[in-house]
């Protein structure tokens, strides 16, 4: 997969999952022990401008080695957080919101790891396959 194609699917499900925030944001915010929506609010609004910097780099020609890093390393600082929150507040969340934290959290993994790869067929490097 490409670079550019990489970077488009992660700024759409990015972008999905903003915008599921806000739909749901009547509802979500209980099943994860919140009293009020605007934590989530607030992260809602980082995923959009998150994916609107995933969009910006991906029509970029060539896509630099430099922003596939970056992303790479932001997405792999959610899988790592996301870990984080779990062990944190476990008890506090209801069983569908510990559900949606592991998905959410696999899916940006397999992003960080495309760009990973990606960046690395960028610099000529062939990735190992275990």
């Amino acid at each position: 997969m490409t670079s550019h194609r990489v970077l488009q699917l992660n700024a759409l499900t990015t972008a999905g999952c903003g915008l599921g925030t806000v739909a749901t944001r009547g509802d979500l915010h209980a099943l994860f022990g919140l009293e009020a929506p605007i934590l989530l609010d607030a992260i809602a609004v980082g995923l959009l401008a998150y994916a609107g910097a995933l969009a910006f780099a991906a029509q970029r020609q060539p896509v630099s080695r430099q922003a596939l890093m970056f992303f790479t390393v932001a997405d792999a600082i959610w899988v790592v957080a996301s870990a984080i929150v779990l062990l944190l507040f476990w008890p506090q969340f209801a069983p569908v919101a510990r559900l949606l934290v592991i998905a959410v959290a696999l899916v940006v993994e397999v992003f960080a790891t495309l760009q990973f790869r990606a960046d690395g067929r960028i610099a000529g490097i062939s990735p190992q396959v275990a």
